[in-house]
């Protein structure tokens, strides 16, 4: 495990915010009450044994689902960022909420992540969603590194043993969630960076619902 870079595109994160696509955990969602439980736990057992770890805390939990990675968000203007939501609003009016497992846990080179089943339709999501910001905003505007989908827990802002650190997750009971997915959001994401303080947050542009008659 070692200390974790945040990207925008392919380069290391300077902007002072960049524009994403979050699916995010609805702490309102009584659904998720295991989740937030499994996540807080793991948290806990790692941080209480010493692991260079910065929790994600509940509200912060996404799944990032892409970025706009061509521009920091100061450059996206009004206009631009209404084309986007209207077109999400329209392509993702057919594409049907998500029901996913998360777990378990993983203790992954720059932190600690969740493997998520089924990943097909987060994948359909995310192919949508990038070509629709290329028809919007141009090809150049989502480059990120997008593959296996996942939900970071936490971030590491040194090293550790991952092995340990995968032992103690393995402990974790039950090691598995459900999560729903109802909607994902355009949101302005800041990320800090210091030597001990590693955290994402947002603030909500506009919730994109998935299909016709998707409520929260």
């Amino acid at each position: 495990m070692k200390p974790l870079t945040f990207l925008h595109g392919t380069e290391t994160w300077k902007a002072e915010s960049v524009l994403h696509i979050y699916a995010v955990v609805d702490l309102a969602d009584p659904r998720h009450t295991p989740l937030i439980s499994l996540i807080t736990e793991a948290n806990k057992v790692l941080i209480d044994e010493g692991f260079p770890l910065c929790p994600v805390e509940p509200r912060w939990l996404h799944i990032a689902i892409d970025q706009i990675s061509g521009r920091p968000a100061a450059d996206v203007p009004e206009e631009e960022r209404r084309a986007l939501v209207d077109a999400l609003r329209q392509r993702l009016s057919t594409f049907e909420p998500l029901e996913v497992i998360v777990g378990s846990l993983l203790s992954y080179h720059t932190g600690v992540l969740a493997d998520l089943h089924p990943d097909e339709g987060l994948a359909s999501l995310h192919d949508v969603t990038r070509d629709t910001i290329w028809n919007v905003c141009g090809e150049e505007a989502a480059r990120y590194p997008w593959s296996v989908q996942h939900l970071s827990t936490a971030y590491a802002y040194d090293h550790a043993d991952s092995d340990e650190a995968q032992r103690r997750l393995r402990r974790i009971r039950p090691s598995h969630a459900p999560l729903h997915i109802s909607a994902v959001y355009l949101v302005d994401v800041t990320a800090t960076d210091t030597e001990r303080s590693k955290t994402i947050t947002w603030k909500e542009i506009a919730r994109i619902p998935l299909g016709p008659t998707a409520t929260p």
